[in-house]
């Protein structure tokens, strides 16, 4: 008499990560499990808001089990664990996907659901993804979906890979203008205090705001300026002046905060350019990583 079929430990182990991840995942968000042949993404997820609207926040999720995964404690307490052997080839495909791309790996011993954005940790190694048939990738103890975990780690890493091009449109316009943005920074600080400041000078104080608060959201710089709205109102209701946005009170109110983030921004994004991911954006964008690198004497203390 002939046997019967035998589930492999292979399919057991993709059984169960898939019921990890579903019991771990938030419930409101959409999973779309992918039907096709397996090219490196296996599900599609849809994230939901607290208002439970559906914007079109997507992104690609590759799902690994392993029975249970080896954390190393550091010196400072925090536990990282490898996750090995991804092809080359599948995150040359992921690199190439319009939505950022999540590794999820299940330990099906603890239970849990880990998470590592894949697009930011191949930029911080990308001679190995150039050079390697395969790469490795970490993984934090404290990047996880389990009950009650922290949603912030995962959605500030989901929106600043969506904003990535964001953040390389917003470098480049600081990069072009960065002498203007100080020379007018330091310039308009404590000049005649009623005067309310010329069309051209409102434009450009505007300007400089709203790149160097992009910028400090896409590095996690805290930015602790009130809105452009809060700031109008308040010069408004101060000189009860409705014909000008700003007077020169408000920009020597706010521009030496502003020049002090207009130094972090520079620090932070050069080191990010030309140390952290130094491999990737000399090879994708040489004009970017040679002005990053320029500006190594732009420190505070430098005056335009």
């Amino acid at each position: 008499m002939n046997g019967f079929p035998k589930r492999t430990d292979t399919h057991i182990k993709e059984t169960d990560s898939w019921k990890i991840l579903r019991n771990n995942i938030p419930s409101e968000w959409l999973i779309r499990e992918v039907s096709e042949r397996d090219y490196g993404i296996d599900c599609y997820i849809e994230l939901v808001n607290t208002d439970k609207e559906v914007t079109g926040d997507l992104l690609s999720g590759q799902l690994k089990g392993t029975e249970r995964l080896d954390w190393l404690v550091g010196d400072d307490g925090t536990k990282e664990a490898t996750f090995s052997g991804i092809k080359a080839e599948t995150i040359h495909y992921w690199m190439n996907l319009p939505v950022p791309v999540f590794l999820f790996v299940a330990d099906l011993t603890e239970r849990t659901l880990y998470f590592a954005p894949v697009k930011q940790q191949v930029r911080r190694q990308y001679r190995n993804y150039l050079n390697q048939k395969s790469i490795s990738f970490s993984l934090s103890h404290d990047c996880n979906f389990s009950p009650g975990a922290d949603l912030c780690r995962f959605l500030a890493a989901y929106f600043l890979e969506k904003s990535h091009n964001t953040f390389v449109s917003a470098l480049r316009t600081l990069f072009v203008h960065w002498d203007r943005y100080l020379e007018f920074i330091q310039y308009m600080q404590g000049l005649d205090l009623f005067l309310g400041a010329e069309p051209e000078q409102e434009l450009m104080f505007l300007h400089i705001y709203l790149t160097l608060q992009t910028l400090s959201t896409l590095l996690a710089i805290d930015w602790p300026l009130e809105s452009l709205a809060d700031i109008i109102k308040k010069d408004r209701e101060t000189w009860k002046d409705p014909y000008y946005m700003f007077h020169y009170q408000t920009f020597t109110d706010i521009l030496p905060t502003i020049e002090s983030k207009f130094f972090q921004i520079i620090q932070k994004t050069r080191d990010r350019i030309t140390r952290t991911e130094k491999e990737y954006w000399k090879r994708t964008d040489l004009i970017l990583y040679r002005a990053a690198e320029r500006l190594e004497y732009l420190k505070p203390g430098y005056t335009a």
